[in-house]
């Protein structure tokens, strides 16, 4: 039995969905579930748990995500988009869809974070509490006195 008689075409590939739009979802068990190919744009979760979930080829953009406890999250191939502007190519949400706009973390506790192999160029840092940042073993805060005491 379907789970619900409303179906709609999905027109990147021709694929017949079920039509869950504008549904209210709450209270509800998905554990060890598997979803593939789902569209949710203008989605909202709240109160919602994803311990040991894994999530792979997701576009996030113009995502707002707040409070949220990720210890032991790993955050692996992330890349930025590869163009000069944001622009929408195809349908949002999908490979076509390209948003160069930066990545923002605010008011985040990042502590004990490790970025290993990032690409961290033109991240700017302010008002943080850098006590215990380290490059490479360095504490920042001793670069940016040796800095100070050359210039």
């Amino acid at each position: 039995m379907p789970l619900t008689e409303r179906k709609v075409m999905d027109s990147k590939n021709g694929l017949e969905l079920q039509d869950l739009r504008n549904e209210k979802i709450h209270m509800v068990c998905f554990k060890e579930s598997d979803f593939h190919g789902i569209d949710m744009r203008y989605t909202s979760f709240a109160h919602t748990n994803f311990v040991n979930s894994n999530w792979e080829h997701i576009y996030f953009s113009n995502v707002h995500i707040n409070m949220i406890q990720m210890g032991g999250t790993i955050f692996e191939n992330i890349v930025r988009p590869n163009a000069e502007r944001s622009q929408l190519s195809e349908e949002p949400g999908t490979d076509g869809w390209v948003n160069v706009e930066p990545v923002i973390f605010k008011n985040s506790d990042l502590s004990t974070a490790i970025f290993d192999a990032c690409n961290l160029s033109k991240v700017e840092l302010r008002n943080c509490n850098i006590e215990g940042l380290s490059i490479d073993g360095i504490l920042v805060k001793d670069l940016l006195e040796r800095y100070k005491d050359n210039i």
